[in-house]
């Protein structure tokens, strides 16, 4: 029962009051993939016309109810946080209660002519930081300690970065061709995406 009131507490830091049930609706995905309170692990939330659906990443946690009231977004008696749309596909929360402003990204489909199995046999190369990170996603040697996995919810492509058998990032991407992964929703916004370009 603490649990699921730990639940509803962080649910209401997610919703505030200038919006409408029908801008929040679809899937959203913590952004930088942080944990946080009753939500380990990579927090994605689903938001229908009357209930919030809670995961990590593809595993469900907890669902619950919600109604707008007085232009606020209501779960039982529960106060709500700020929240701001930096765009219409980015949702930024801040509370008392939360140490640093969070963002939210929604998923959108990914595009695509490519199969699950096409895109599998293609390794690209990434540079971030002035290094370099291969994005492999079907060689998966039992010496080797960082996985890429490509995995899909609903029509949403990810590269998931295993680390020592478990999640530790889930990065959708917007876009995959031949030659390019285009990934999307980083921290604070920056930078904006980022592409990755196919190793002949």
């Amino acid at each position: 029962m603490k649990y699921i009131v730990r639940c509803f507490v962080l649910v209401a830091l997610l919703l505030s009051t200038s919006i409408t049930a029908q801008e929040l609706e679809g899937k959203w995905i913590i952004s930088g993939n942080k944990s946080f309170g009753a939500f380990p692990g990579i927090h994605l939330m689903q938001v229908s016309e009357d209930s919030l659906l809670h995961y990590n990443f593809d595993q469900f946690i907890t669902k619950t109810s919600y109604k707008t009231e007085n232009n606020k977004l209501k779960i039982d008696t529960l106060a709500f946080a700020d929240f701001s749309f930096k765009n219409p596909n980015r949702l930024s929360i801040s509370s008392e209660r939360l140490e640093n402003p969070i963002d939210y990204i929604r998923l959108i489909p990914t595009k695509t002519d490519l199969s699950a199995e096409a895109i599998k046999q293609i390794k690209y190369n990434l540079e971030r930081g002035g290094k370099n990170f291969e994005i492999d996603f079907q060689n998966h040697p039992d010496n080797k300690i960082v996985h890429s996995y490509l995995k899909k919810i609903d029509q949403t492509y990810f590269l998931v970065i295993y680390r020592h058998g478990n999640v530790v990032s889930a990065v959708p991407l917007e876009e995959i061709t031949k030659k390019n992964l285009f990934l999307y929703g980083f921290p604070n916004g920056w930078p904006n995406k980022l592409v990755a370009t196919a190793i002949e």
